[in-house]
């Protein structure tokens, strides 16, 4: 069982994000708040113990001449506690996160404020839909059930999408932000960006706003540039969607929770919508699968989605422990 953290998180994952965080440019300003979420519990000390010798067995500090003795020592095994401040310095520049700002998360209420606590990964959770602010005054805005790496460090932004989907208000730098999403990067700056994966490992990537280059298949070949209102799809072998596929589609309001569709099959949309369930919602007869279906939905709210289609469509709604199910009358 995944233990977690005061809220979802699993624990490891905070411990890992402190210890990078706890070697990055906003230590100082953080240690009260790190030793705060030490002290808390004793499974949090374990996970971070943990998390450093995660960090030594990769080898991450064996590159620092300047520490070098610092990691020969945690090599051997001698962990000497929680707070190596100074001594484990590295020359890992990583800034996973600069949280400290804006959240929006709660499922099923996008856009309610809340604040992201400074070691919590860039994950969400089924049914959450939360927003953060990046180091470099970029904002993320990450969907259900998503996970964003971020690395930022000597000048250079790199992002990478895991799963799910995100969208990006990507601040002016001197350089591009790099996002990586599959075998694909796109490099954008002062533009707004949206990026999904499914689960077949398939890219959608589609600019709001701004300019963007995309490259596929592990970036070989040459960059294709993207123009505001335009979408691309990449397989997971890095290959282009082919010509006649359905245009690639990522609702715009789904910051919001929100999704519109001129037309689209019912089971394709309660598809979209149990992303969001906690409870997923199942569709009975294949007949009524099949139906087409257009409008302006409020996915994210699973029980008040099922409800309104079950008006359209004349249907039943049937709550069981397993599913809401949607039947014939």
């Amino acid at each position: 069982m995944t233990r977690t953290s005061g809220g979802d998180y699993p624990v490891d994952e905070v411990a890992q994000a402190w210890l990078i965080k706890m070697r990055g440019e906003d230590a100082g300003a953080l240690r009260g708040e790190f030793e705060a979420w030490l002290l808390a519990s004793a499974e949090h000390g374990e996970a971070y113990v943990r998390a450093q010798r995660r960090m030594s067995a990769l080898s991450v500090l064996k590159t620092s001449r300047r520490h070098g003795a610092s990691h020969a020592e945690a090599r051997r095994g001698h962990v000497r506690g929680w707070l190596p401040w100074g001594a484990a310095a590295t020359a890992m520049a990583l800034l996973i996160l600069a949280f400290g700002a804006v959240g929006a998360s709660l499922p099923g209420q996008p856009g309610t404020a809340s604040i992201a606590r400074a070691a919590e990964p860039l994950v969400t959770q089924r049914g959450e839909i939360r927003t953060f602010r990046l180091a470099d005054g970029s904002s993320a805005t990450l969907d259900t059930d998503s996970r964003l790496d971020v690395e930022f460090g000597n000048g250079a932004r790199m992002i990478r999408l895991i799963k799910g989907r995100v969208r990006l208000s990507v601040a002016r730098q001197n350089g591009p932000l790099h996002i990586a999403a599959g075998r694909g990067t796109a490099t954008a700056n002062d533009a707004e960006i949206d990026l999904s994966v499914d689960e077949a490992g398939t890219v959608t990537v589609a600019l709001r706003r701004g300019e963007a280059d995309l490259r596929t298949d592990m970036n070989i070949g040459p960059a294709t540039a993207l123009s505001a209102g335009q979408a691309l799809t990449y397989r997971r072998d890095g290959k282009l969607q082919h010509a006649g596929a359905p245009d690639p589609d990522i609702p715009t309001s789904w910051p919001e929770g929100w999704a519109e569709y001129h037309s689209i099959r019912l089971d394709q949309l309660v598809a979209e919508a149990n992303r969001y369930a906690v409870r997923p919602i199942i569709i009975d007869d294949s007949s009524i699968a099949a139906l087409d279906v257009s409008g302006r939905f409020h996915i994210s709210q699973s029980e008040r989605f099922a409800e309104r289609i079950a008006r359209l469509f004349g249907l039943r709604v049937e709550r069981e422990a397993d599913a809401i199910h949607l039947r014939r009358r």
